[in-house]
């Protein structure tokens, strides 16, 4: 069981707002190099959600997912509590509300960081995305060779935090060909289609579809900070 005294809201209590998150790690990524990816690992599911910083320990396994392209619950208080694991041979793909936040605190890079340590031979690349009046977004990509971009801020508005560069981490992966030719490399942070840069590297290391792929699908306890920035990030006014 999930321990929910150290929730501020009850299991049911309706979510505010919706969005998207994940991080996905490759590992010795290369362009196109996988053109089939191998079953879902659910032994190696259970590893990954076990050591997610934002994970206090796996309460529950549930049925597997059989369509990776499904959109995630977003509902009540309890939805905080799922996390999907994909693990398909050198691609494993997380699916967990707890990647978003903002105000300061960035678990979706501090977790990239983690898993590149952890994988030092593997590339890195997520996002997350709330949806407010105006949209907020963070944007993750580490390459084994050092390239690092990382962008967050609300869209069209200023100021963004924005390190490392969308040219170099596209040259790193060689991914400029997949880029949508339309690209705007002169945009401002604020109007930067950040999203289009991460789905020409994803599109360039794994051009093989999601559809009707397994994911494992647990329900999680919480650490304590977590619990509360997911409450302050998805239920809060």
């Amino acid at each position: 069981m999930t321990d929910d005294s150290i929730w501020d809201s009850a299991p049911d209590a309706s979510m505010l707002r919706d969005g998207t998150y994940s991080l996905t790690v490759i590992d010795n990524p290369s362009p196109h190099a996988l053109e089939a990816l191998p079953p879902h690992d659910p032994a190696r599911a259970r590893e990954v959600v076990a050591s997610l910083a934002a994970v206090a320990g796996v309460a529950e396994e549930l049925d597997p997912q059989h369509a990776a392209t499904e959109l995630v619950p977003q509902d009540t208080r309890a939805d905080l509590e799922l996390v999907r694991v994909g693990c398909w041979g050198p691609v494993t793909e997380i699916t967990d509300a707890a990647l978003a936040f903002r105000d300061g605190f960035f678990p979706l890079d501090d977790q990239a960081a983690a898993l590149a340590e952890r994988f030092p031979g593997a590339a890195v690349i997520g996002s997350a995305r709330i949806n407010f009046p105006v949209r907020y977004g963070a944007w993750v990509l580490l390459h084994p060779g050092g390239a690092r971009l990382w962008a967050e801020g609300w869209s069209g508005e200023d100021p963004w935090n924005v390190q490392g560069s969308v040219e170099d981490i596209l040259d790193a992966f060689q991914a400029r060909t997949a880029l949508d030719p339309d690209f705007d490399f002169d945009a401002e942070p604020r109007t930067m289609d950040f999203t289009e840069v991460e789905d020409a590297v994803l599109r360039t290391l794994m051009p093989v579809g999601r559809r009707g792929r397994v994911l494992s699908v647990f329900r999680v306890a919480r650490t304590p900070e977590a619990a509360a920035r997911l409450e302050e990030t998805w239920m809060e006014e």
